[in-house]
């Protein structure tokens, strides 16, 4: 077995069977102070809890190997635990209620977490009780496991709403999709919000989810993105775990395809097998048809009138050209294979290779040519070794390249920074006040200029609102006043 496929493995042991049970109404809450690990931690936590008690017990505990398995970095999971759990502790979420604003703790501050033990207990802070027991109705469950590869807060944000619902086919304002994942006036241009946020999250979910399967369709409004339309593939979790793939995945490469009925052009949205139906959406036009089969096999058979084209058998000739393509392919990944063991032999072959940690880096072994691990230090396994060959052929760009992690936007490197900031108390004596950056948000100012506005919270007393930067400020003001404000100062002296 891979080193991914060990994780796997034991994934599956530690959470199976764990559920995370909401309201619905909960994934309206404004989680933009937290990281991806503190959400994930969070959700651990919540899986632990029934959802027909009608109260919470007194702790809950969770444990380290739970947490390093929720694809957590282990080098530093003691202190990066602890600063998620305080996180989670002392920032409260906000719910937009009407014309008012509802601020909701989630766990408690006297969390119990020794540093050279597993387990951690913890407790739920009442504001809680509504969102995760005694719930009869408008609420949603999912799978943890489904979850806990995920590596960016927003995927998390979506899934769940996708989640909360039970449509297969869910058309979204742009503005309305920015709410969900607390962007609000943020991603001005539609592109960069599609190429950073959009494809990132449906790349991860497909990816890593076992229950959805997602895929998009723009609609325009004149010549600007008004509209994007989700394609949601639903698969039962039993049938995950008994190895069984939903009969609807069967169809799914076919939305978005361009077909003819009775004369108009259409676009295939929906193939819902369960109700025999296909779902087509008319060129240039908001209008819909439905087209309802008598069964499973007179279902295809419009399909195929439909896309004749992809559903087309190949000539015997096609066979054997694609049979030649494939020795082919063989004969030439055997010369690439032996071309890099010669030009690469003792040297770095590149890291960010499948079923290893970002951070290593794979080589060359000088004396034996096989794949050496410099991180663990030996040879890898021969499986190993072929999924990186595999990747390494469809890749070749990434031959010899050492990739140094960089951080995705430079501005979200402030954001959960301690500072420490030098008020006048009501006797004029100097005192710091500890806060933490909760969100940099970005802004216009007059002249067009992108700049932001910086949301720090008090730590000491997390009850008092957010406090708002008074000007927009630029990167660099950002960064030298964080890096002159993250030290303490002494003012005793001052004060005497």
């Amino acid at each position: 077995m891979t080193k991914q496929q060990l994780i796997a493995e034991e994934q599956k042991r530690l959470f199976k069977n764990r559920k995370v049970v909401q309201l619905n109404k909960f994934i309206k809450g404004d989680v933009s102070p937290f990281t991806v690990n503190d959400l994930k931690i969070f959700k651990l936590i919540i899986s632990k809890v029934d959802s027909k008690d009608s109260l919470f017990q007194d702790f809950y505990e969770i444990t380290t190997d739970e947490i390093r398995h929720l694809n957590i970095n282990e080098k530093h999971l003691y202190s990066e635990t602890k600063k998620s759990l305080k996180r989670l502790a002392n920032i409260y979420i906000t719910f937009e209620e009407n014309d008012s604003f509802r601020e909701v703790g989630l766990i408690r501050n006297d969390f119990r977490f020794d540093k050279y033990s597993k387990k951690i207990l913890i407790n739920f802070n009442d504001d809680m009780g509504e969102y995760l027991i005694n719930l009869k109705k408008n609420f949603f469950m999912y799978d943890l496991i489904d979850i806990v590869n995920f590596k960016y807060k927003h995927t998390l944000k979506l899934y769940e709403y996708f989640k909360s619902n039970s449509l297969n086919v869910v058309k979204l304002k742009v503005d309305t999709i920015k709410d969900i994942l607390d962007l609000k006036n943020k991603y001005i241009r539609y592109t960069n919000f599609k190429k950073d946020v959009i494809e990132v999250i449906i790349d991860e979910i497909n990816s890593s989810s076992n229950t959805l399967y997602l895929k998009y369709s723009e609609e325009k409004i004149g010549p600007k993105v008004e509209y994007i339309i989700f394609h949601v593939t639903r698969i039962k979790s039993d049938a995950i775990l008994e190895g069984a793939i939903s009969e609807n995945m069967a169809y799914s490469h076919l939305y978005g395809k361009e077909c003819n009925y009775l004369g108009k052009y259409y676009t295939i949205e929906d193939i819902n097998i369960d109700n025999l139906l296909i779902v087509l959406k008319e060129q240039y036009s908001n209008n819909r048809t439905n087209i309802v089969n008598e069964s499973k096999e007179k279902l295809e058979q419009q399909l195929k009138k439909l896309l004749p084209d992809d559903f087309a058998k190949k000539k015997t000739s096609e066979i054997q050209l694609d049979e030649i393509g494939r020795l082919t392919a063989v004969n030439d990944f055997k010369s690439f294979k032996t071309k890099v063991i010669e030009k690469y032999r003792g040297k770095d072959l590149g890291n960010y290779m499948p079923g290893f940690d970002e951070e290593v880096i794979i080589k060359v072994d000088e004396e034996s040519s096989y794949l050496y691990d410099t991180t663990a230090k030996k040879i890898i396994s021969k499986e190993e070794s072929l999924e990186i060959w595999k990747y390494l052929y469809k890749n070749r760009d990434k031959v010899g390249k050492v990739i140094k992690k960089e951080p995705v936007n430079l501005i979200e490197q402030f954001i959960n920074k301690i500072i420490f900031i030098t008020k006048n108390d009501s006797f004029g004596n100097k005192e710091i006040i500890k806060y933490i950056v909760t969100d940099i948000k970005e802004e216009t100012d007059s002249k067009g200029i992108i700049k932001y506005r910086l949301h720090i919270n008090n730590l000491e007393d997390p009850t008092q609102d957010v406090e708002k930067s008074k000007t927009l400020l630029t990167f660099e003001q950002i960064k030298l006043f964080i890096e002159e404000n993250s030290v303490e100062k002494d003012y005793s002296l001052h004060n005497e």
